[in-house]
């Protein structure tokens, strides 16, 4: 199903009703007008015959035709009517023809009746007694016949004129509603915005909704976000906290075996029921032994000063690029490739921490790389995988646990190697694992495999 703002959702729901609504009014109005217009047309026949009907007696009883027929004759030039004067139901004069003088009036087919008003098929029939001072001669009628074409012409013309003025005032009215939908919809926009300025934290001030049901609602919703991050922030500096103990654990179990081993080589060198050989030889492994725990210690403080103080749910993607363009920006002449299954990938992370242990593989891959670096990211339902790898001679897998505890030596310099050390830790830290194989470029691939925190 499509989605549609709330605007045109009233406005579609409103529409039927609106033009029902504007179509019934607009007839009815247009009908009004139209049956007023007839009405006052015909009316007016009947109020002139009326107000002639006294002289109009005067000549019946003096049988005065000739007046009598040029009075008619005027009536019917100013009324486009027949006009025809019946008494006892003979016609005593009419506007029509002469020869239909004195005979037997016929009145045209009617169908129906409205008030003094009758309707043929195609003529209107208006028919008033004549009246001397209030009283009406015997048998004496005046009848004006109307074409009803020439009637209906101008009602039916001022029926469209009414019914278009009414459609339009209708069309402006629309348009004025929607307006006014958009403008009532307003506080709901001003909403909108307030919640998303809250999502990305943007902290612009805004001002009140004048809405009092929507200003509560944006009032719960920014007390629930402050309640909210308060509890993520506890809960991330809760999972750093457990992490690091973790690492201190492993840090523990990390010493446990060479620490046993200084141990025996220093009760075997001092153990007088051993030959002399097994003695010297106890006694020249407890220096390389002790330098070897030194060595794994002063990692080990140096990584323990880079614990992660809180790990938020924050997109990787941005961390792994942040470390890319640094890198690159320092080291321009090898390339680093980027392969993303999506481009928002969220994964509980110190930024900062994460950043630098992607910023040491990647320079440690560029200075082993012919030609370039690959840096992939895979999301499964368990893990997290980020690969960086590189097309260069790659390493000693036998000698990859005497780095990733911090007892290598520097292949540039004659110092000990602290790079991977310190990945392998903040990786530690994060609940991760630092994983080694070998590159399908040829080289090393570390292999950064981050779980479920």
């Amino acid at each position: 199903m499509k989605n549609i703002t709330l605007f045109k959702h009233v406005n579609s729901s409103l529409n039927p009703y609106r033009w029902a609504i504007s179509v019934i009014a607009a007839i009815l109005i247009s009908g009004l007008f139209a049956a007023i217009t007839l009405e006052s047309r015909l009316d007016t026949d009947k109020k002139m015959a009326e107000a002639l009907s006294p002289y109009l007696v005067t000549l019946i009883e003096s049988s005065d035709r000739p007046e009598l027929l040029r009075v008619l004759q005027s009536i019917s030039e100013a009324t486009s009517s027949d006009v025809i004067v019946v008494v006892d139901g003979i016609i005593f004069a009419s506007s029509r023809n002469l020869e239909e003088l004195d005979r037997t009036f016929v009145k045209p087919k009617t169908y129906f009746r409205i008030f003094d008003f009758e309707f043929g098929n195609s003529e209107i029939v208006t028919t008033t007694n004549i009246k001397k001072y209030g009283h009406s001669l015997s048998e004496a009628q005046i009848h004006i016949i109307s074409p009803l074409l020439t009637s209906m012409q101008n009602t039916i013309g001022v029926f469209i004129g009414a019914f278009i003025t009414s459609i339009l005032i209708s069309l402006f009215s629309a348009r004025q509603m929607r307006k006014a939908i958009k403008k009532a919809l307003r506080p709901m926009n001003q909403l909108h915005a307030e919640i998303e300025d809250m999502i990305i934290e943007n902290g612009i001030d805004s001002e009140p909704i004048q809405i009092r049901e929507l200003e509560e609602i944006r009032n719960t919703v920014r007390s629930t976000k402050i309640a909210l991050d308060n509890v993520k922030d506890q809960l991330a500096e809760t999972k750093a906290k457990k992490l690091s103990s973790d690492a201190y654990k492993r840090l523990i179990h990390d010493l446990h075996n060479p620490v046993s081993a200084l141990r025996q080589m220093a009760s075997l060198a001092h153990d007088h029921s051993q030959d002399m050989e097994t003695r010297g030889e106890a006694s020249d492994s407890i220096p390389r032994l002790a330098d070897q725990i030194l060595n794994q210690v002063m990692a080990a403080k140096k990584n323990l000063e880079e614990e992660p103080v809180a790990i938020r749910d924050l997109n990787i993607i941005q961390c792994i690029e942040d470390g890319i363009r640094q890198v690159q920006t320092l080291k321009p002449k090898k390339s680093i490739s980027a392969k993303f299954q999506d481009a928002w990938v969220n994964v509980p992370h110190d930024p900062m921490l994460l950043r630098r242990a992607i910023v040491n593989l990647l320079e440690n891959g560029l200075d082993a790389a012919k030609t370039q670096v690959r840096v992939s990211v895979v999301k499964n339902k368990n893990h997290t995988i980020i690969q960086v790898c590189d097309d260069g001679l790659g390493m000693d897998e036998e000698k990859i646990p005497v780095y990733l505890q911090g007892r290598g030596q520097s292949s540039k310099a004659n110092r000990q190697a602290f790079g991977l050390s310190s990945t392998n830790h903040i990786i530690r830290s994060h609940g991760g694992k630092l994983i080694y194989r070998k590159s399908d470029l040829g080289g090393s691939c570390f292999e950064i495999r981050l779980g479920v925190i």
